[in-house]
């Protein structure tokens, strides 16, 4: 994945019945773009994803 520059913006996306989070990069006219998908987290049950925060 490429090194986001300072005015880039940002989505990212909670899968918790599939433990992933996609990230995809907003453009200027609002078009989402998938950049990344992380994986391995535990899938969501009675505990496990259940927010997301992003810095």
């Amino acid at each position: 994945m490429q090194r986001p520059l300072l005015n880039e913006q940002f989505l990212y996306v909670q899968n918790a019945t599939s433990g992933t989070v996609d990230g995809f990069r907003i453009g200027r006219n609002g078009s989402l773009t998938k950049v990344t998908t992380l994986t391995g987290l535990p899938p969501f049950a009675e505990s496990g994803m259940e927010g997301i925060v992003a810095v």
